[in-house]
Parts: C-alpha cells; sequence; structure tokens
C-alpha cells in the first residue's frame, strides 16, 4: 500500500531540517510507539496500535515489535523498518522531503506498507482506512510542532 501527500509549514527551511534531524522530535507523533531505544540511526521499539475503526468487536487494537533506520538527509528524511504486528510481519519505507517553494517551506512526503498477512485477515479496505488515519494523525502532528 502505498500513501504520499504534501503539506505547507510556518517554519524556515534550517528550523524543519533541525527538526526531522532528530528522531526525538518526531517520535511523539509516531502512533503508538512506546518503549523504545535508540542505538546509532537504528530504533528498536514497541507499539500498540488502535484499529477500532476497522470495526472487528473482539480487537479493538494491535501490539508488535518494530525496527526501523532513522535517517536524516540534506533536505528529508528516509525511515525504513520491519517488525511484526499481531504476529504478521511489517515492513514499511517513509520518506519525507522539504523544499521553498514561493517562500514556503513545503514538506512531501509518501509511504509504502507491507502488512503481509494483516490485511488477509483484515481486508485491504480495512488496513487502508487504518493506515489513513495513522498516517493523517503523524502528519498532523509533524504539521503542528513545526507551525507552533
Amino acid at each position: 500500500m502505498e500513501y504520499s501527500g504534501e503539506i505547507p509549514v510556518k517554519s524556515t527551511m534550517e528550523s524543519v531540517k533541525t527538526f526531522l534531524s532528530s528522531i526525538e522530535n518526531i517520535t511523539p507523533c509516531l502512533p503508538g510507539i512506546y518503549d523504545f531505544e535508540t542505538q546509532g540511526n537504528e530504533i528498536k521499539c514497541k507499539l500498540k496500535l488502535d484499529i477500532s475503526a476497522a470495526g472487528i468487536s473482539a480487537m479493538n487494537s494491535v501490539t508488535g515489535k518494530m525496527t526501523f533506520a532513522y535517517n536524516p538527509e540534506e533536505n528529508g528524511l528516509n525511515i525504513q523498518g520491519t517488525g511484526r504486528i499481531a504476529g504478521s510481519k511489517v515492513k514499511f519505507s517513509i520518506e519525507i522531503s522539504y523544499a521553498d517553494k514561493n517562500e514556503i517551506v513545503t514538506l512531501e512526503w509518501k509511504s509504502s506498507f507491507d502488512f503481509g498477512l494483516i490485511v488477509k485477515i483484515m481486508g485491504k479496505n480495512k488496513v487502508d482506512e487504518i493506515s489513513k488515519q495513522n498516517i493523517n494523525r503523524t502528519i498532523k502532528c509533524i504539521s503542528d510542532k513545526l507551525n507552533a
């Protein structure tokens, strides 16, 4: 599954670069992450995701463990990760780039997720809906922090 978008922020290029260069600034915006440890640019964490939007009465959340590499770049950020959520292998990639467009700093982001068996268990539409909700929360959080 792939997602992408673009958001303007009320920050300077330098402020955006400083913000995105530190994982500590981003982790509060990542849904469900807790108990994380950082070793260089690698992060290991546990997560508990709210999946109540899927409408599965016996399951409102899923838990898992993830490992991901956090790589700030010249004008952006690249995150690559793998792990297990609800017993299913998961892989993801997130890229955020930023540029000055007509005197407004704009973040462009794209992400891809391979949810493995979760898609077969829950169905593509439900996984897509939950993913979009979590991505929107993450992007709003990052945007809010950069616009403060």
